[in-house]
């Protein structure tokens, strides 16, 4: 039980953690001078550990549900990394979110080099907030078919 409860958990931290992330947009527009580039390092620090934490996420959720499958259902090692049902969508989910965050990530870091070399940068940094727009929907549907899969382990 403790296994499978770890990834949710962790989940809901780093989605708290995204929320306000994502809230830099709004914040980002009135801040001026040395306090702007502060809170724009902060920014793309955050931005860097949260990638690298939604990749710890994903693994560690695909390692727990293999784990509790092979307890559970005694299935072997490849069929324990392959989520069936509701599993499977959310499983999915987590694929196409590191993909999405993967791009968020690309994105943000181009905006970074384009600004440090004196290029526009105008461009990325639109897409950069628009791909972020959409991972913060997916977010929440993915989080949403998760609660769902772990209401039908628990059950």
């Amino acid at each position: 039980m403790v296994i499978i409860l770890l990834h949710p958990i962790a989940a809901i931290f780093v989605i708290v953690w995204m929320i306000r992330q994502h809230r830099w947009r709004q914040r980002g527009k009135l801040l001026k001078g040395d306090e702007r580039k502060n809170a724009v390092h902060s920014h793309e620090k955050d931005g860097q550990r949260i990638y690298i934490l939604a990749w710890v996420l994903v693994i560690g959720g695909f390692a727990s549900n293999a784990t509790y499958r092979m307890r559970t259902e005694g299935v072997t090692i490849p069929h324990a990394f392959l989520p069936t049902g509701a599993g499977g969508l959310h499983a999915g989910g987590g694929v196409l979110g590191l993909i999405l965050l993967t791009y968020l990530w690309r994105k943000g870091r181009e905006v970074k080099q384009l600004r440090d070399s004196g290029q526009s940068w105008s461009t990325q940094k639109s897409q950069h907030g628009r791909a972020s727009d959409i991972i913060m929907l997916l977010i929440f549907i993915h989080a949403f078919l998760g609660f769902l899969w772990l209401l039908q382990i628990l059950i």
